[in-house]
């Protein structure tokens, strides 16, 4: 009887608690959700709609406070064109769009999301072609609500609004290609296996970002697709910036101080305070005993890359680790498979302490660098070494294209959301000489719509 009675005590403590616990807030709020959609700014919520699948979409606000809403509520708005200030985004004009309702969120009792439908007009949006980027906002500001308060750092949102078609998103590329001299002779045969990315350029027409095997740099395309498929070849007007390829390599060396480490070097460590700073991610690397001696650490890149610069910021303790007397650098030759030398500090550059050595050199294509040094009397250390270049795809298929040509039938097959491509690469002198049949298809993966993905299922 007695554990009945504790029972009871219990389960009504708890009930107590959980009744507590979904007792309303005094205070009811209303506010924007904190969505971006992809956007990296506070308070802009990037939104895409797609061509042909309706050009609708719901702005809303939220409830917060109330557990359940037992009764209509309501929160005014206004277009406030003054929230586009020093922004990148330009007012939607106001012929592109209406809403429902211009002046009004109405949260319906049973709901804590107010919507309005915002419905673009089909003509003039999508023949605009800065509507296929984030470059039209509705910027919208809470004025007065029927709750006790407008949640003040969530009481406005710049709604940027823009348009893709279906045929935007990521592609299993797959096929084969066949590279042959103007006499017939087969210079490559190769298979095509990776993924590329088709962005909206205009109504039906998406761009991608490669071709053959290839992606970025040169390898663009435009495909303009009915059922029929309209393929030219689009140069990327965009210019790749080198990358730090230490940060994506295998680091190796002769040599590392039991207590120190390699991993140091290509830690991503960019602002060492001075020559004397151990607080990288992995601290430094170091050499000791090694006075006198030439010692190395070495990059192993993850294929063929075109280089032309190196950054060393040089570690020492002030007594067994000191900044290098001599350095020099070597790259891996390809073709004769030995290690060359690209760089010597014969004029004494290069080991300064308290700053970033770079060391400017000729673009030479390698699979792997190594940096020798030596102290004449101490060992030396680094707290981080930085290796700049691009990725160099090596073949005839990387050759500088002039123009590419349809050959065969290229179309797409909306059954499967699948395109079918046969197209011919013509290539710049001095590499005209030859050309590059590709038979491939591209089947649609998924795409990123508002900062989520969507699957073709």
């Amino acid at each position: 009887m007695k554990k009945i009675f504790l029972f009871l005590i219990v389960v009504f403590w708890l009930t107590s608690c959980y009744d507590d616990y979904r007792l309303d807030y005094p205070y009811s709020t209303v506010a924007f959700s904190n969505a971006t959609g992809g956007s990296d700014q506070p308070g802009v919520l990037w939104r895409s709609v797609v061509k042909g699948e309706g050009l609708k979409l719901d702005a809303g606000i939220y409830l917060a406070g109330v557990i359940e809403n037992k009764q209509e509520r309501w929160v005014d708005f206004e277009i406030d064109p003054a929230l586009l200030n020093d922004t990148q985004y330009e007012l939607m004009p106001s012929d592109y769009y209406s809403m429902s309702h211009n002046s009004r969120f109405v949260i319906p009792a049973g709901s804590h999301i107010g919507k309005v439908t915002i419905t673009l007009d089909s003509l003039s949006f999508v023949n605009d072609p800065n509507a296929t980027k984030p470059h039209y906002a509705i910027p919208i500001r809470l004025t007065q609500t029927s709750e006790d308060s407008i949640l003040s750092t969530q009481s406005t949102q710049l709604l940027v609004i823009r348009y893709i078609n279906s045929y935007e998103g990521f592609y299993i590329h797959e096929g084969e290609l066949r590279t042959v001299e103007a006499d017939g002779t087969v210079l490559n045969e190769a298979a095509i296996n990776n993924v590329l990315r088709a962005s909206t350029v205009m109504l039906d027409t998406v761009r991608l970002n490669g071709m053959m095997n290839q992606t970025g740099l040169d390898f663009q395309m435009n495909v303009a697709s009915g059922s029929d498929v309209f393929i030219e070849y689009y140069p990327n007007p965009f210019p790749v910036e080198p990358e730090n390829v230490a940060l994506i390599s295998q680091a190796s060396t002769d040599y590392v101080s039991p207590w120190e480490n390699l991993d140091a070097i290509n830690s991503g460590y960019d602002n060492p305070e001075s020559s004397t700073d151990r607080s990288g991610p992995d601290g430094i690397y170091g050499n000791w005993w090694s006075a006198g001696m030439w010692r190395y650490v070495q990059y192993d890149f993850p294929g063929p890359y075109s280089i032309d610069r190196s950054d060393v910021y040089w570690f020492t303790d002030g007594g067994g680790l000191l900044i290098p007397d001599s350095t020099y650098l070597q790259v891996w030759d390809m073709e004769t498979e030995e290690w060359v030398e690209i760089w010597r500090n014969w004029d004494g550059s290069g080991v300064e302490e308290n700053q970033w050595n770079i060391t400017e050199f000729d673009p030479v294509t390698t699979t792997a660098i190594r940096m020798y040094m030596k102290s004449n009397t101490e060992s030396v250390g680094i707290i981080e070494w930085r290796v700049w270049g691009l990725s160099a795809a090596v073949g005839y298929e990387v050759a500088p294209v002039e123009r590419v040509e349809p050959i065969g039938e290229n179309y797409y097959d909306h059954s499967t959301h699948t395109f079918h491509f046969n197209y011919r690469v013509h290539f710049e002198p001095p590499n005209d000489y030859y050309h590059t049949d590709v038979s491939a298809t591209l089947k649609w993966r998924n795409r990123i719509r508002d900062g989520v993905n969507e699957w073709r299922r």
